[in-house]
């Protein structure tokens, strides 16, 4: 009889993306208000509003994936905290313990990765 893991390596990567997507979406809608409030220097601010609005859209269904994957394999964060190194995070897998930590500049990293990822999806489709 084969033992399930406590934890997979799929599932710790889904509680990465549960923590990184929230980030994302703030972002998001910081610059949609900067956009949005008539000063900021952009000459086209209908055209990257759209694509802030696009991405939010996005982000947000990728969430609601993810926060569904996390149900259906009993995984729960119930402590999490944005600290001045990074952000941390205390979730329960099947019942067992976890503490996931990510330094902001791994989060910028990712965060900027994953935009260019999806803008990239959008210009070269």
């Amino acid at each position: 009889m084969k033992q399930v893991p406590y934890r997979t390596e799929e599932e710790a990567g889904w509680v990465k993306e549960f923590l990184l997507l929230p980030l994302m979406l703030d972002l998001m809608e910081r610059d949609l208000r900067l956009v949005s409030s008539g000063s900021s220097p952009f000459k086209l601010p209908e055209l990257y509003g759209a694509v802030l609005r696009g991405l939010q859209s996005r982000i947000t269904r990728e969430l609601s994936q993810i926060r569904q994957k996390m149900r259906q394999h009993g995984i729960k964060v119930y402590e999490q905290h944005r600290t001045e190194a990074g952000l941390e995070a205390r979730y329960l897998c099947r019942g067992y313990q976890y503490e996931f930590s990510m330094l902001w500049s791994f989060a910028r990293a990712e965060i900027n990765r994953r935009v260019t990822f999806y803008l990239e999806e959008v210009v070269f489709k």
